[in-house]
């Protein structure tokens, strides 16, 4: 699950995939739209040609902070009750095993399972997510990390501008989310767009601030609008695309002096876009990096915005090899 949008898919128990669905993410809450996401699960398995009583495994992956204990701890960008949630999969599958897990958590084990850093899967692994919002995963020596309270890949959340004003969905301010996600993407291109409309237009009529804001709502809709535009030089999505890439270089710099990784990986639907900033991303890595981790490699993953659907399956697939269980058929990770 994101923010944005949900993938679901299946696989069988050699890791193939079998078939996959995308769809947009719906709110799941108590008394909310789990009928939708059943719908969906129908038309994944459809897909596959796979029939629920089939299902031995099922892996969650969630954009928020999973505790040891299974609770949700931190969800920003989706609406979401994961009691509801895991108790809407564990009624339409339940003869099925529940992994719950961070979706960057997921990611990194996605990567390391069938992506760019499976020649590092024994060795140590940071991936972070580029999708709605920012996230990060770890893999130590061939082992996932996980925290106390689920936090520990939430650098979405490092500040990299003090100076910031304007609060984060987190509630705190000038945290790398808000510059090197899709939603600060198109944040920073919309206030670069309203600015040069206004200087622009200074020696005519200005426009009013809410006509600003319209026009470049109208002309960046969504991240994929902004990438799209810096392709083809358009100087406020530039703009806006640099300050994504030197928030996000700074960023992995701090990264690198925590965790001090064999590989830098990046995901997310962000990722697939990333010969259009990933140049810059590294420049400024290597400006900012402490020197023993100036040269460490910064790759995409070569399974782009799949790497968490693939991991979510390994924790699966994993779980039913351990013969691990709880007496509700669900094991929270």
């Amino acid at each position: 699950m994101g923010g944005t949008h949900t993938k679901m898919a299946a696989f069988d128990f050699d890791g193939e995939l079998l078939g996959a669905h995308a769809f947009d993410s719906q709110r799941v809450l108590a008394a909310g739209s789990q009928g939708s996401i059943a719908h969906e699960a129908e038309a994944a398995l459809a897909r596959a040609g796979v029939e629920a009583g089939q299902v031995a495994a099922v892996g969650l992956a969630i954009p928020g902070s999973v505790s040891e204990g299974g609770s949700l701890e931190l969800c920003p960008n989706i609406d979401l009750d994961l009691e509801a949630c895991t108790s809407l999969l564990r009624a339409r599958f339940p003869q099925a095993r529940l992994a719950v897990l961070n979706d960057a958590d997921a990611a990194v084990l996605g990567d390391c399972w069938r992506g760019s850093a499976s020649e590092h899967a024994g060795g140590n692994v940071a991936l972070v997510t580029l999708g709605t919002g920012v996230g990060a995963g770890f893999v130590f020596r061939g082992v996932l990390y996980g925290s106390a309270h689920g936090a520990a890949g939430e650098v979405g959340h490092l500040c990299v501008d003090p100076r910031e004003q304007e609060p984060c969905s987190c509630g705190r301010a000038g945290c790398l989310e808000q510059y090197a996600s899709a939603k600060g993407l198109v944040h920073t291109v919309r206030r670069e767009h309203a600015a040069r409309r206004e200087l622009a237009s200074r020696t005519a009529a200005s426009p009013s601030l809410e006509d600003a804001a319209r026009a470049a709502a109208e002309a960046f809709p969504d991240a994929r609008a902004v990438l799209d535009a810096a392709a083809r030089r358009d100087p406020s999505a530039c703009a806006a695309l640099e300050r994504f890439s030197e928030a996000l270089g700074f960023g992995l710099s701090q990264i690198a002096c925590v965790v001090d990784p064999d590989v830098l990986v990046l995901g997310g639907g962000l990722s697939e876009r990333a010969d259009l900033f990933l140049g810059a991303v590294r420049a400024r890595y290597r400006a900012c990096a402490l020197p023993p981790c100036r040269n460490t490699p910064i790759v995409v993953s070569k399974l782009g915005n799949a790497c968490g659907m693939y991991g979510a399956a390994s924790r699966a697939l994993d779980l039913l090899a351990r013969g691990e269980c709880s007496g509700t058929g669900e094991r929270l990770l």
